[in-house]
């Protein structure tokens, strides 16, 4: 019995030994994995930090060059009258000067070597509420078209209740009660709209509306884009193309003019130099070659790895001869329509 009793103690010690050299081995392995997750999220944090300080610095980049670009298109209007667009580098106006053309024609500007790009566009360019259903018929025929001018119709007659002040629908109108059953009780507005974006509360946008929206000004700045006014071909959409000169998308007659238009933003080659006198006529019939009023100046400000970016796009007044040209009597601080941090 005694025999028996002696053999069964090394057995046990080594069974003991063995369960806690498993349990250290245990504690051992959920320290590396508590270690190789702090590592990671120490990396991960240290990664978030550069992004958010990089994204911070760049913004003020991208606006800093956003800023300089305006002021150089003010001093391009002074010092130039003529404001036609898409003419050759050479033209008579400016080949005395060392002054590069600062216009409203989509061309790229590079600062601080090549990390921040400024675009200076036309304003004026899309679907305008003051003509809205004019603009949006752009393009259609009443025989070819009755369905989607039936449709725009409706959507003008939604619009007009949307801003209207009184509760009685348009003929085929859209008013509060319509507008609670789609579920959004503050709807409508009964007043002017303030921000494009208006528009998308409206019923069926997404079948009218093919192009994009034009800003609607500030309150209290009444701002004249004229009846009927084309859009700068410079500044144009893809939809605008096809919609003014009714070309379907893959013909090749928009490949041409997205060619040209390519080949002028980036070497500054006039469209009358690339395209035939036809389509040029047909351009120049649906499209304004004269620079706007109202700028929208685009930048984008990237890091030195080109993997971190921020954009800054302000849309604002640059006629400085306007009433509006200022945002105070004191004539010290610029008017802004609008301004955005991407």
């Amino acid at each position: 019995m005694s025999h028996s009793v002696g053999n069964a103690k090394p057995t046990t010690a080594r069974g003991e030994r063995g369960m806690a050299l498993l349990m250290v081995m245990g504690v051992l392995a959920a320290c590396m994995l508590l270690i190789s997750h702090i590592m990671l999220v120490s990396q991960l944090v240290s990664r978030e930090s550069y992004m958010v300080s990089s994204k911070g610095l760049l913004r003020y980049q991208a606006e800093s060059a956003a800023e300089t670009a305006f002021w150089m298109h003010l001093t391009d209007r002074r010092l130039f009258s003529n404001r036609t667009l898409g003419q050759a580098e050479t033209n008579v106006l400016r080949e005395d000067v060392d002054f590069e053309p600062w216009m409203l024609d989509g061309r790229p500007h590079l600062f601080d070597d090549g990390r921040a790009v400024v675009y200076l566009q036309s304003g004026e360019n899309g679907i305008k509420v003051s003509s809205l259903e004019s603009d949006l018929r752009v393009g259609l025929d009443l025989s070819d078209d009755a369905d989607r001018i039936a449709e725009i119709g409706d959507f003008v007659d939604a619009y007009k209740d949307y801003i209207d002040a009184d509760d009685l629908p348009n003929l085929n109108g859209y008013e509060a009660e319509e507008y609670l059953a789609d579920g959004f009780p503050t709807l409508p507005r009964n007043a002017p709209m303030q921000f494009k974006q208006e528009l998308y509360w409206l019923p069926n946008w997404r079948q009218v509306v093919q192009d994009e929206i034009c800003i609607i000004p500030p309150q209290g700045v009444s701002y004249n884009f004229g009846q009927g006014n084309k859009p700068s071909i410079f500044s144009a959409s893809d939809a605008s193309i096809r919609l003014r000169l009714s070309l379907d998308e893959g013909s090749a007659e928009l490949e041409l003019i997205r060619e040209a238009l390519q080949e002028w933003h980036d070497h500054g080659t006039a469209l009358d130099d690339q395209l035939d006198f036809e389509l040029l006529s047909r351009i120049k019939a649906q499209f304004d070659f004269t620079e706007a009023g109202l700028a929208i100046v685009s930048a984008v400000a990237y890091d030195p790895n080109r993997e971190i970016h921020a954009g800054y796009r302000v849309t604002r007044e640059a006629k400085v001869g306007s009433n509006t040209f200022f945002a105070d009597a004191q004539k010290e601080c610029l008017s802004i329509w609008c301004r955005v941090w991407e």
